[in-house]
């Protein structure tokens, strides 16, 4: 018999939750077999089969949290005797009797009057016929505490499949697409649209039917989700053509800040547009769309006054970036190595190769990270107190600026990738990050950050935690080279690596350069 717990390669987290379990008890399984899948810091970690049985016990419930090495599952061979295992684990609990007979008394109290309370007993202790799986809010990113769903793009009764978008929600930085885990029936939705929770509740349920998900919230305490917060006024029901647009308040989030869709902030900012003089949109919760801008005044613009100070409450994604970067800098051994390298080539394979598909200097830039970074597991690690985890996957996130501030959606893969490839997937990322949908959040291990297209030189940045590395890339510039005794124009870029000194060292880093230099210089091994 095998006790499954949390995997070698994540022991360094403490603590975590269990999103889902692909196999079922009493299933019959082989050795890396995927099991289930476990969120730990915002990273998620598949959870392997060890080795070929069946799974006689799950211990750690879908949605559940676990901590340290805590018993997962039981796996063994078919028809050996799971209670001597659970005896062993939980003395204490195996040994105790059940405690639902004492219950029953309750229920005889004298309060005819009262049949409500007298239905309400038996629910708790009613269990699901079927399995019920919680599909929660998502934690994208570590300083995320909550989040606000903006729509549900599946309605109860649906059947959904592992990797469909079903809902939409806002973080502190953006909005973002969420994708379902696993397939199933959606048989009851606890969170309606518009609704703030906070990450990893519940905010509805797969089941074979909508009994089962209520007796599942039913045994675990009648509790779906927290009271949904107010954060205006109810509107007054006024004739639409009599009342004056101050009638109907801007619909804000609990930041302060007016709750209007990607595509209209963008509109409203291209037109000139004052959302703030909209009111109520259309949308989920009084969300303004772009369809809502045709009544929009434009935005009137007031000389400053010298002593006037402009004051406003930090939005969230400020304030996520301040959290994230200042914890970064204060706990990060950071370290610095710069190296100008030759770009006349990469110059010239980018204005040749971009005749025959979009691309740019970026991306050649990223495809080498990528496959230097497959040379480096340092690179592509995570430093904890106890142990190093290395990630097998080379994602690498991309900073982009858009009109809030600074985000940063990830490429999966991308040592994997040819270069028309990865110059779309970056064009496509880039763009719904613009419009507020940020891909990849928590999956990233190293992350590029270019201001070339602004003229910058060179520059350092801070580690995106809890990466070891990021990379600051400077404009293409023109410049001169001896060679032979003979001077010869070129053209030349700046590179500046930040690492982390608990997995880098010096030599290390200076080894990561050199090979990156190495593929920039002679870019065509990129194009193969």
């Amino acid at each position: 018999m095998y006790i499954i717990s949390i995997p070698p390669k994540a022991r360094g987290l403490t603590e975590g939750v269990m999103l889902n379990w692909q196999v079922s008890e009493a299933r019959s399984v082989e050795k890396g077999q995927l099991l289930g899948r476990i969120e730990a810091f915002g990273q998620l970690v598949d959870l392997e089969c060890p080795q070929s049985g069946e799974l006689l016990k799950i211990l750690v419930g879908p949605g559940k949290p676990f901590y340290g090495t805590q018993p997962l599952a039981i796996l063994g061979q078919k028809g050996e005797d799971v209670e001597k295992a659970l005896k062993k684990l939980f003395p204490k609990a195996v040994a105790k009797p059940a405690p639902e007979q004492k219950a029953a008394p309750v229920q005889s109290a004298p309060q005819p009057q009262q049949p409500a309370k007298q239905e309400v007993k038996p629910m708790e202790k009613k269990s699901p016929a079927g399995k019920v799986v919680p599909i929660l809010m998502p934690q994208a990113g570590q300083t995320m505490e909550e989040g606000t769903l903006l729509s549900w793009k599946v309605k109860e009764g649906d059947k959904i499949t592992a990797g469909q978008v079903i809902f939409e929600i806002e973080t502190d930085k953006a909005t973002m697409e969420v994708e379902a885990m696993e397939s199933g029936n959606l048989a009851k939705i606890v969170v309606a649209e518009g609704q703030s929770v906070p990450v990893k509740t519940p905010v509805a349920y797969l089941a074979d039917s909508a009994a089962d998900a209520e007796a599942f919230i039913a045994s675990h305490g009648g509790i779906a989700v927290p009271a949904p917060k107010t954060t205006q006024a109810p509107v007054p029901q006024t004739d639409t053509k009599q009342a004056a647009p101050v009638s109907q308040p801007v619909s804000q989030t609990s930041a302060g800040q007016v709750k209007a869709s990607p595509a209209a902030r963008k509109l409203a900012s291209e037109k000139g547009l004052d959302i703030t003089s909209i009111g109520q949109g259309s949308g989920p919760g009084g969300r303004i769309l772009s369809t809502d801008l045709a009544g929009a005044k434009p935005v009137a613009y007031t000389p400053a006054v010298p002593g006037d100070f402009v004051r406003y409450p930090v939005s969230k994604m400020r304030k996520a970036i301040a959290q994230n970067l200042s914890y970064s800098k204060q706990n990060i051994p950071h370290f610095y190595i710069k190296l100008t390298i030759e770009a006349q080539a990469i110059f010239n394979l980018y204005k040749q190769l971009k005749q025959k598909f979009p691309c740019s200097v970026n991306d050649f830039i990223t495809l080498a990270c990528g496959r230097t970074i497959r040379q480096y597991a340092a690179f592509r690690s995570q430093y904890t107190p106890t142990e190093i985890v290395e990630n097998p996957s080379v994602n690498i996130g991309i900073a982009v600026g858009t009109d809030k501030g600074l985000t940063v959606p990830v490429l999966l893969n991308v040592d994997r990738m040819t270069l028309p490839q990865l110059a779309a997937a970056t064009r496509q990322m880039a763009e719904n990050a613009r419009n507020g949908k940020v891909e990849g959040v928590g999956q990233g291990v190293f992350t590029i950050t270019n201001l070339g297209m602004f003229g910058v030189e060179e520059f350092s940045a801070i580690i995106n935690p809890p990466e070891s590395a990021i990379l600051a890339v400077g404009a293409i510039r023109e410049d001169i080279k001896v060679e032979n005794g003979s001077i010869k124009p070129t053209r030349v870029m700046t590179l500046s690596l930040a690492a982390d000194h608990r997995m880098i060292d010096g030599v290390l880093a200076a080894q990561f350069m050199v090979t990156l230099k190495d593929m920039l210089e002679k870019p065509e091994q990129l194009v193969g």
